[in-house]
C-alpha cells in the first residue's frame, strides 16, 4: 500500500501497524507484492553480515541498519514470549506438580510461534527507557480428563473457544539498557494467579551460513510463578536459535543446544535437548526431553545422558515446529501435548496511539513507521537518525551531569535475571 505520510493519521497507522504484526507472525505471511521488496531486503542485508564474518558479537557493534531494512514494528512489540496467552493462564490448573511442569513446557513451546508460522524480519532497535505494553482476552484451552488437547479450530486460531470464561493477561516491557541492549518483562494473569517474567538481552554472531543466537550475559531465562500454588517458581533457560538458509535466500530457525527447566518447590526438573540438523536433507527440528526428581541443594546434572533412569517420571520427544508428545512413566500412556501446525499466533490488543505516551513503541517510532509504509525510505531514514541523535544527546546529558538511567517499571539493578516491578509497574500490569 503506497500512502502519503502526511495522511497517515493516528488510527490509520494503528491498524497498518496491527495488520503488519499479524501477517509476520502468522502463516498468512507477506503478500505477494511485497516480495520484491523482501528480496531486496534481504540481499542488502546478506552484503552488510558479510562484513562480520568472525565478529564474536554483533550486538556489541551498535549496528545502524539503513531504515529500508527495518520492519516497521518495534523490537519491544515484536521480541515477545507470549504468543499463546491461553496456554500460559492454565499453567497453574492442575493439582499434580507433574502436570504443571508439564503445563509449563507446553507454554513454552508455544510462546514464540511466530518463528514456526511467521516470516523472520529485523524490527527496531529498541531506545533507553522505550515501552511496550499489551493485553490479550482469552479461554484456558480444552481438555479432557486425562489431559489430552481437544481440538477446537476456533480456539486453536484465536486463543477463545466459545462459552468458556475469559481471562485477561497483561504485558510490560521497559529497554533498561541500550549498551548492552537489555529489555525487562513482565507477563500477569492476576485473575489465575500466573505470572512470567525476565530479563531480555541477547548475542548474535555470523558464521557465513547461519547467524547464531544465545542469551547475554544477564539473560538467565523465564522464571514462571504460580501465586496460588504457595508461589510455586519455574526457571526456563534458553537454548540457542540458528538463523539458517542465507545461501538459498530463504531463512529459517533452528534451534540447537538445550533448555532447562527446574522447580525448586516441585523437586522436578526437565532437561530438553534439541536434535543437532544435518546438512543434506529437510531439517526435522526433532527434540528429546526427560522430566525427573532432583535435589535443588545438590544440581549438577545438565544433559540427559546424566540422567538417572530410575529418577524419571515422564518422557517428552516431537519436533518443536510440530507435534510434541508426553509419556508418564506412571501411566505408560503416550499422548499429545501440543500440536504446533495447527496454531496461529495471538494477536496483540494495544491502545491507540492516540493514548500513548511519549516513550511507548508505537509513538516513538512514529514518523518511521509512517514514512516506511509510505515507502518514503528517505524520509525513513531521516527520522530514525533524528531519533537516535536525540539518544546519544540525552546520554551525552547524563554523562556530563553523573546521572544514571531510571526505569519507570522495574527495579534497577536486576539481580539474577529477576526483575522486580515498582509501584508504577504493578499499576502497569492492572
Amino acid at each position: 500500500m503506497d500512502l502519503d505520510s502526511t495522511e497517515i493519521n493516528d488510527k490509520t497507522l494503528d491498524h497498518l501497524i496491527s495488520e503488519r504484526h499479524r501477517r509476520i507472525t502468522t502463516s498468512l505471511h507477506l503478500e505477494e507484492n511485497d516480495y520484491d521488496e523482501h528480496q531486496s531486503k534481504f540481499k542488502t542485508l546478506s552484503g552488510l553480515l558479510k562484513n562480520f564474518i568472525g565478529v564474536k558479537d554483533i550486538v556489541s557493534l551498535r549496528i545502524s541498519l539503513p531504515a529500508q531494512l527495518l520492519e516497521p514494528i518495534g523490537n519491544l512489540e515484536y521480541w515477545n514470549y507470549n504468543d499463546r496467552p491461553d496456554y500460559f493462564v492454565c499453567i497453574g490448573d492442575s493439582d499434580d506438580p507433574l502436570e504443571r511442569m508439564l503445563a509449563s513446557i507446553r507454554w513454552w513451546f508455544s510462546k514464540d510461534l511466530k518463528y514456526v508460522k511467521g516470516k523472520l524480519v529485523k524490527p527496531y532497535n529498541s531506545i533507553l527507557g522505550e515501552q511496550f505494553s499489551c493485553h490479550w482476552d482469552v479461554t484456558s484451552p480444552n481438555f479432557d480428563n486425562k489431559g489430552n488437547f481437544i481440538d477446537d479450530r476456533e480456539s486453536n486460531l484465536s486463543g477463545i473457544s466459545n462459552g468458556n470464561q475469559k481471562y485477561r493477561v497483561t504485558c510490560i516491557n521497559e529497554q533498561i539498557s541500550h549498551h548492552p541492549p537489555v529489555s525487562a518483562f513482565y507477563y500477569q494473569c492476576e485473575e489465575k494467579g500466573v505470572s512470567a517474567y525476565g530479563i531480555d538481552q541477547i548475542y548474535a554472531k555470523f558464521t557465513g551460513t547461519s547467524v547464531k543466537i544465545g542469551p547475554g550475559e544477564q539473560n538467565k531465562g523465564i522464571y514462571i510463578n504460580l501465586d496460588k500454588r504457595d508461589n510455586e517458581e519455574y526457571l526456563l533457560t534458553h537454548p540457542v536459535a540458528l538463523v539458517q538458509g542465507w545461501l538459498k535466500a530463504s531463512l529459517y530457525i533452528a534451534v540447537g543446544e538445550s533448555c532447562i527447566v527446574t522447580c525448586p518447590k516441585t523437586k522436578l526438573k526437565a532437561i530438553i535437548e534439541y536434535k543437532e540438523e544435518k546438512w543434506l536433507g529437510k531439517p526435522k527440528f526433532a527434540f528429546e526431553g526427560k522430566i525427573f526428581k532432583y535435589d535443588p541443594k545438590n544440581d549438577d546434572i545438565n544433559k540427559l545422558k546424566n540422567v538417572n533412569d530410575h529418577n524419571v517420571v515422564a518422557e517428552i520427544t516431537g519436533s518443536w515446529r510440530g507435534q510434541v508428545h508426553v509419556t508418564r512413566c506412571d501411566t505408560k500412556v503416550s499422548r499429545l501435548l501440543l500440536d504446533m501446525e495447527k496454531l496461529e499466533a495471538v494477536p496483540k490488543q494495544v491502545k491507540p496511539l492516540s493514548q500513548q505516551g511519549p516513550l511507548e513503541s508505537r509513538k516513538v517510532w512514529q514518523p518511521v513507521s509512517s514514512a516506511l509504509f509510505s515507502k518514503d525510505y528517505a524520509k525513513a531514514t531521516k527520522e530514525k537518525q533524528i531519533i537516535e541523535e536525540r539518544q546519544r544527546q540525552k546520554a551525552s546529558e547524563r554523562k556530563t551531569n553523573k546521572q544514571e538511567f531510571v526505569s519507570v517499571f522495574f527495579k534497577l539493578p536486576v539481580i539474577n535475571g529477576k526483575p522486580e516491578l515498582k509501584s508504577a509497574g504493578i499499576n502497569a500490569l492492572k
